[in-house]
């Protein structure tokens, strides 16, 4: 039986749909709603937030998912009094548990962007729906703006857009960093050499200057970015990686 780990249904819904779409690039939001026996439009409105999911319809879609009833009645209902924030908090974390969000605001500094989900979704190598949501859901956190149909990165850089429960961000960082590793193996693999740098190396280090460390790692960071992100030319979104850890046992 299948547990529903998700604290509202319409998120439960996106994660099933993206679920199918990772392991079959031709699977669609409409194949979805033919499973569902619901139409297409429906299920847009639904997953956009754009239409309310009532709780006979939490039911039938549930039971059309193969879950049970009790499994169905665990999902949060949406009090009116925390509902904006019940939404911000769920965009937030996934914003900062999934890397093509990030992807997505730098993209849009690239030469050429296109405001577009077929441009994203090919670009970066994203299913089209999880282009679809990923732009909705920065567009609702006022982290990209759309103005005469372009899209413009406006991420604030102070913090203060949502307070998240420390253990659930800390769960966010680490699947997010958890898909760059998986991304830095993929490019070992397929991106040539002159267009990558995977480097490393192993030194002994006094383990009471860690913090030193972990700030001058920072420093370089904020560095290497100012002096390379802003290029009157950019054409490609690149992630950078820096790998600092033990590899001595206590």
């Amino acid at each position: 039986m299948e547990k529903t780990k998700s604290r509202d249904f319409r998120t439960y819904l996106q994660g099933k749909l993206l679920q199918k779409c990772r392991s079959n690039p031709n699977y669609s939001l409409r194949s979805f709603a033919r499973t569902l026996n619901i139409s297409p439009s429906a299920l847009s409105g639904m997953l956009n937030g754009k239409r309310p999911i009532t709780e006979r319809m939490k039911l039938r879609l549930g039971s059309a998912m193969g879950l049970e009833t009790s499994e169905i009645s665990k999902f949060k209902k949406a009090l009116s009094t925390s509902k904006d924030y019940h939404q911000i908090s769920i965009d937030t974390f996934a914003v900062m548990s999934d890397w093509y969000h990030y992807a997505i605001l730098e993209l849009t500094k690239v030469e050429g962007f296109q405001s577009t989900t077929e441009y994203v979704s090919k670009k970066i190598g994203i299913t089209k729906s999880e282009a679809n949501f990923a732009v909705e859901r920065l567009l609702r956190l006022g982290f990209l703006t759309d103005q005469d149909r372009k899209w413009t990165d406006v991420t604030p850089n102070d913090g203060s857009v949502t307070n998240i429960d420390r253990g659930i961000s800390s769960i966010g960082s680490k699947k997010l960093q958890r898909q760059i590793l998986e991304k830095s193996i993929e490019a070992l693999e397929h991106v040539p050499l002159e267009k990558r740098n995977h480097t490393s190396m192993t030194m002994v280090i006094n383990s009471k200057k860690i913090e030193e460390a972990k700030e001058a790692i920072r420093e370089f960071r904020r560095k290497f970015c100012a002096e390379f992100e802003l290029d009157s030319n950019p054409d490609q979104v690149y992630n950078l990686h820096i790998g600092f850890y033990p590899v001595t046992k206590e």
